[in-house]
């Protein structure tokens, strides 16, 4: 069974064992709950979501009662089984889901291959990896480039000035 990562314990926060949790979903509730530690394994911890920050969320982990256990945890990832996941409503599209789509202009000629979904502030981004070779580049995941997305491939409108 496939994990998915949607989130990570930052630091401690306070004296009482509370944690920071930089947010990697937009699902809270994907969070609330028992989830996973690693990708493999069996190992969990019972995250509760308390209130959101400038940048993260402070999070109750059952049984850590201080800072100093709660420093243990920092840097650990956070995972749930993919199974766990809603269906996607209409016109929407989990992320991992467009890792590996071709990418094609809209006269269908090659583009390259979508390696990555990335989102630095500004907006998502897909990175794609040019079949001529190359760096990879970034396009824009907005309605005015995808035109459309189906099941092996992936229709864009690249940008003036962009070029694979």
């Amino acid at each position: 069974m496939s994990r998915l990562l949607v989130g990570k314990i930052k630091t401690a926060h306070g004296v009482k064992g509370l944690v920071k949790v930089q947010v990697l979903c937009e699902d809270l509730n994907l969070l609330s709950g028992d989830v996973f530690t690693a990708e493999t394994g069996e190992e969990t911890l019972h995250l509760t979501l308390k209130n959101a920050m400038k940048d993260h969320w402070i999070g109750e982990v059952k049984n850590i009662t201080d800072r100093t256990q709660a420093e243990t945890l920092r840097g650990t990832k956070l995972y749930i089984d993919e199974s766990t996941l809603p269906p996607p409503g209409d016109d929407e599209i989990y992320y991992k889901d467009l890792i590996g789509l071709k990418a094609v202009d809209e006269n269908n000629n090659d583009i390259g291959e979508v390696i990555g979904v990335s989102n630095f502030g500004a907006g998502d981004l897909l990175d794609i990896r040019p079949t001529s070779g190359g760096q990879s580049f970034y396009v824009p995941y907005t309605r005015e480039t995808v035109l459309e997305t189906k099941s092996s491939e992936i229709i864009l409108k690249i940008p003036e000035g962009l070029s694979n």
